[in-house]
């Protein structure tokens, strides 16, 4: 027990772990659970303790059927595995930021003492990096691939010059924004500073932030955006974004055409 003791006291710190897509995050929290408890209860029982009992036996060198009570030392039950049960049942785990069901990427987890850097990996502000791919000319309910499809539409008449010009749109209405939570003065020449080189940050709890967002691949119907955020993610809310914003576009041209994703 005091070896498997230690190796738990010694159980801190943080680590990241792949989510493949087609799993929940907290499934794969519970399976790294799963997996570090089995390590911390593979380890070595210690021996069992020793304890006298008086056990009821003849005595030795008589012939008559006579009785005595003889000390013996008997291992104590007590502790045993198949007794007690494992020795670790269950692990603190925190989660440092949680992705969708139909995501992958990497999942920060924390043991031990390491959960409480995840405050300050909060407090750090630091950005989220998400490759999104999209389909034209399809919308699900859910705005997933697995989704019930709720429209369909042509997409002759999306090009890339458009696209890009949807997501800057959306990423100037994000600066500003950013600029408005990180409670800075414009004025200031440090203000300045940190917008030239792109390290304005909110300051305070925040909305999903988009930092900055680019088209990387165009080959109708499919496309593939490059998002830097910060703050709570939301898939969701990025593509229905686009769809509204593209459809507000071309009835505002009398267009009947619709981006889908």
């Amino acid at each position: 027990m005091g070896s498997r003791r230690l190796a738990l006291a010694q159980l801190h710190g943080l680590f990241a772990v792949y989510k493949p897509p087609g799993m929940k995050w907290k499934h794969l929290r519970d399976t790294v659970e799963l997996q570090l408890l089995k390590g911390l209860n593979a380890g070595q029982p210690p021996a069992p303790e020793q304890r006298v009992r008086f056990l009821l036996g003849p005595v030795e060198g008589s012939e008559e059927k006579a009785l005595t009570l003889t000390a013996t030392s008997v291992p104590a039950l007590t502790n045993h595995p198949l007794v007690c049960g494992p020795a670790f049942t269950s692990l603190k785990i925190g989660v440092g930021h949680r992705l969708d069901a139909q995501a992958s990427g990497v999942l920060v987890l924390a043991v031990g003492h390491g959960r409480s850097l995840l405050t300050d990996m909060y407090n750090a502000h630091l950005t989220k990096d998400y490759m999104v791919r999209g389909l034209l000319g399809k919308a699900t309910d859910d705005f997933c691939e697995d989704g019930r499809l709720v429209e369909k539409s042509t997409y002759d008449h999306v090009t890339r010059e458009k696209l890009d010009r949807i997501l800057a749109l959306i990423q100037g209405s994000h600066q500003k924004a950013l600029v408005m939570y990180s409670n800075l003065d414009l004025q200031t020449q440090e203000a300045y500073d940190m917008a030239v080189r792109g390290l304005i940050r909110p300051m305070n709890k925040s909305p999903m932030l988009i930092i900055g967002i680019r088209c990387l691949h165009f080959a109708p119907p499919e496309f593939l955006l490059e998002r830097r955020e910060e703050g709570k993610r939301e898939r969701k809310r990025i593509l229905s974004r686009l769809h509204a914003q593209h459809s507000a576009q071309c009835e505002a041209r009398s267009h009947d055409c619709e981006l889908m994703t």
